[in-house]
């Protein structure tokens, strides 16, 4: 009870006022008793109290004016609670939106890291695409490099071997002719009498297509003029000297001729 009038003074004041009402009454009753057994008994003094209203209005202002600083300090701490309350309100929101902004921008680094991640492994994977297609490219470039060097090598090894074919059959031709023509040489050859065996003569002889000798001249003597003027003679008795077809394309090699003869040479 005592914490009601604590907390609400009013119904304090409106106790007071309530008793101090049945005390009046109270006093009023018991004054007209007296009075009525005054009038039966024998008469008697009697002494009431009256209450001093100006005290009771003092206590009632009293009252009123605790009633009204405990209503003004309810409502300081009303106002203060309220500003305390807006005050935590406030550094709530604050808190709130910065945790929000904080979280916000939290978001955007990630996304931002994410949107990095995402373009460096796309980065990374166009350059390994492009890496794979250069590898290929190159690998197919050194492939048909390789191809083609290998048929060029090939051509080239057949040409040379067509070459060495040509060369070969060139000088099997050549080389029959050259016997042809020493073995025509040597049956027109009259041998001097008492020729030294291992004498050797070379003889320098120019031709025309046609075979015909035109010239002959000693390149390098035996040491015997006899036998060298009569292998000189017996070129130009040979004359004309067999010769390959003109279509082999030989006469270079038959226009100016070397042509050793020796005395011990068998034909």
């Amino acid at each position: 009870m005592l914490e009601i009038f604590k907390k609400n003074p009013r119904f304090l004041v409106g106790a007071i006022i309530v008793h101090l009402f049945f005390i009046v009454l109270f006093g009023v009753g018991f004054h007209f008793k007296s009075k009525q057994r005054a009038s039966t008994a024998s008469p008697k003094t009697v002494e009431v109290t009256m209450i001093d209203e100006r005290a009771v209005k003092k206590e009632l202002d009293k009252l009123k004016k605790r009633d009204n600083l405990e209503v003004k300090r309810k409502k300081e701490l009303d106002k203060k609670r309220k500003v305390e309350e807006k005050k935590l309100k406030k550094e709530q929101e604050e808190r709130l939106a910065k945790q929000k902004k904080e979280k916000q921008r939290i978001a955007l680094l990630e996304k931002k890291e994410k949107e990095k991640k995402r373009k460096e492994k796309k980065e990374r994977e166009r350059k390994a695409r492009e890496e794979k297609q250069d590898r290929a490219q190159k690998e197919k470039e050194l492939k048909e490099k390789m191809l083609a060097e290998a048929a060029i090598m090939k051509k080239e090894q057949e040409a040379a071997a067509l070459r060495q074919a040509e060369l070969k059959k060139r000088q099997t031709i050549i080389d029959k002719y050259m016997n042809l023509i020493e073995l025509k040489v040597y049956q027109h050859w009259i041998k001097p009498p008492a020729v030294s065996k291992g004498l050797v003569s070379e003889l320098r002889v120019k031709l025309i297509p046609t075979g015909e000798v035109i010239d002959v001249q000693l390149s390098k003597s035996s040491g015997d003029a006899v036998y060298d003027k009569s292998v000189q003679a017996a070129v130009k008795r040979a004359s004309p000297l067999p010769l390959p077809p003109a279509e082999e394309g030989l006469f270079d090699t038959f226009r100016d001729l070397r042509l050793p003869m020796r005395a011990d040479k068998k034909t």
